[in-house]
């Protein structure tokens, strides 16, 4: 699942997290497990002495970020905040600003902690009409932030644990002598080992008990910072108080914020990636060792409960997702970002949207098909459901990213459809023909599947504006049809990472066992959207019913392999605790318990 360098790194990671401080702890609740939480963020950061920005090193970064997920998902939670999103934001809006150095070195140490402050309780809680002001003050060359109204409020920021000084990048709409001159991010002090900061007023709020976090309300009354403390990108205030910025208008200034986003893109594909692993090989592992003799066994003996065909398509099929999300998280931690074009910006935060959905879907089908244990806390599954959950809103919504890729589509903002089917190939042949082993096959269906989309969105948009609806109405009756166009995309763009990957295994016995498991992921899709196929005549009937026994003959053909497949995503049990995971599982829940 990982190249050279990260095996390169392991030991270290090895070492890193077999520090008594991350052992498990399901028992530590409130302020005690927030405490838990920074003291954790201070052991990985210390760790790796992180003066030089990790977000520069990310050989390092990704993997750590891989491993503080598997072994506390508020621990990650903090980590990416922290590292990828405070300094990124002070790396991307304060590139070659005198005076942040402090702010850097004290973020580096974790003497301070970082936070972000974007969205706000009004508006939906939407970043996109942000409330919070910052007036320039000429004669102190200062601003003042403020709070002006209930909906400016900050939520849900974590900054409620008490004794650890934060520190917040701050969206604020900027005020020159009453000119709206956009938002800008502000790097705010909050509190310090004593409480809040003067002017600064935080007031605890309950966070999800599926992801702890110390969850605040933060508003502002009046609190001063420094010039040099605003992220101010192109934009400057000279010295006798004139605002300039090469942007032209403040709409086009407050859409720059949300260039870090990028940043929280990156951090949660990668985690998400790696709770999916870890979900996926410990419900398949459980099932190896997990005896039943039920209804359906009549007088059998016992016997694993993976011997049954729906436990191998459910943990199956979570195996081969886990794959598939390991594979694309590979592609966004590869040494150089995605992004620079319109094109990579999409391709990164569709990549995030499908990554999280997978992880919904794997960690919640490890859980149910693990019966109750999966319910123990011990085991993992229920926080790494969480995080997947959590990540579904956060970084924009998985379905709002969704839209805004079908809307760059539709305007073919550096995109192209895929080109027509392969005349070399015939759709149409009956599934009894397909070879399942050749990913040509899910890239012509899935790929007919997005070019077809994307011409009946492109198509009835047109037919909308040509009957003189506005661009709202236009839109408005055809979201369902662009999310639509976007998860086939996305689908497309994991076909084609698959094949990328699968197509540099050596010829042999391993390639093929990789596509047969990845098949089973695709041949899910296409039969979970067997309808579509049908009535676009890309399917018959017969073939979308051998579709099922197509799926069980893949099972068959993974089973005699699926522990060495679930070790081999690169799991490091020892990190996840989950005394399932072990082959004498019942000794390692003894051994758990009796050390609490």
């Amino acid at each position: 699942m990982h190249d050279h360098s990260y095996h390169r790194i392991q030991p270290r990671l090895a070492q890193i997290f077999s520090s008594g401080i991350l052992t498990p702890r399901p028992g530590a609740t409130g302020a005690d497990r927030h405490q838990l939480t920074y003291a954790r963020l201070r052991h990985l950061t210390e760790s790796v002495d992180a003066r030089t920005p990790l977000l520069g090193r990310r050989d390092l970064l990704f993997p750590l970020l891989e491993w503080a997920a598997i072994a506390d998902p508020s621990l990650f939670y903090a980590f990416f905040l922290h590292h990828c999103t405070v300094v990124g934001a002070i790396r991307e809006f304060g590139k070659d600003q005198d005076g942040l150095e402090d702010v850097l070195a004290d973020l580096g140490s974790t003497s301070v902690v970082g936070a972000l402050l974007m969205t706000e309780l009004g508006h939906g809680n939407s970043n996109a009409a942000v409330r919070t002001v910052a007036s320039y003050d000429h004669d102190r060359r200062e601003f003042t932030i403020n709070t002006p109204v209930p909906e400016a409020v900050k939520y849900p920021p974590s900054v409620a644990a008490d004794g650890i000084p934060r520190l917040g990048i701050v969206t604020a709409r900027l005020m020159v002598d009453e000119q709206d001159c956009g938002i800008f991010c502000f790097a705010v002090p909050l509190r310090d080992t004593t409480g809040p900061r003067p002017g600064v007023r935080i007031e605890p709020h309950d966070s999800s008990p599926l992801l702890p976090l110390d969850w605040a309300a933060v508003s502002f009354d009046h609190v001063r910072i420094p010039y040099t403390h605003w992220l101010r990108d192109s934009a400057a205030i000279s010295d006798d108080g004139t605002f300039t910025d090469p942007l032209s208008t403040p709409a086009m200034r407050s859409r720059q914020a949300s260039r870090l986003i990028r940043y929280v893109w990156e951090g949660a594909a990668v985690g998400l990636a790696a709770i999916t692993r870890a979900s996926a090989a410990i419900a398949v592992r459980h099932a190896h060792v997990r005896h039943t003799n039920g209804t359906f066994a009549g007088f059998a003996p016992d016997m694993p409960v993976i011997r049954y065909r729906n436990q191998q398509r459910t943990l199956f099929g979570a195996l081969a997702s886990a794959y598939v999300a390991a594979m694309a998280a590979r592609v966004i931690a590869s040494p150089e970002p995605l992004g620079g074009t319109a094109g990579g910006i999409r391709t990164l935060f569709t990549l995030k949207a499908v990554i999280d959905q997978i992880a919904e879907r794997v960690t919640a089908a490890g859980r149910a098909a693990t019966g109750v244990l999966g319910f123990s806390p011990s085991n993992r599954l229920l926080e790494y459901q969480g995080l997947a959950h959590s990540f579904n809103a956060a970084g924009l919504s998985t379905q709002v990213l969704y839209l805004n890729a079908a809307w760059t589509m539709a305007l073919g903002l550096d995109y192209e459809p895929p080109a027509d089917d392969d005349p070399g190939r015939n759709p149409t042949a009956t599934a009894a023909e397909w070879d399942l082993a050749d990913p040509a096959l899910w890239a012509t269906l899935i790929g007919a599947r997005e070019r077809r989309l994307h011409q009946e969105l492109t198509g009835e948009l047109g037919k909308a504006r040509e009957n003189g609806l506005n661009e709202f109405d236009v839109w408005n009756d055809r979201f369902e049809l662009a999310e639509r166009t976007a998860q086939a995309h996305a689908q497309r763009l994991l076909v084609d990472i698959v094949r990328t990957a699968t197509d540099g295994l050596p010829d042999g016995p391993t390639r093929q066992l990789a596509q047969r498991l990845c098949a089973l992921h695709f041949l899910s899709d296409i039969h979970d959207h067997g309808g579509w196929y049908l009535t676009e005549g890309l399917l018959t009937a017969d073939d979308i019913r051998r579709i099922p026994g197509l799926l069980n003959q893949l099972c068959d053909d993974i089973a005699p392999h699926a522990l060495d497949l679930a070790d081999a995503l690169d799991v490091a049990y020892d990190v996840v605790g989950a005394p399932i995971a072990h082959a004498d599982y019942v000794s390692a829940y003894t051994q758990a318990f009796a050390t609490r």
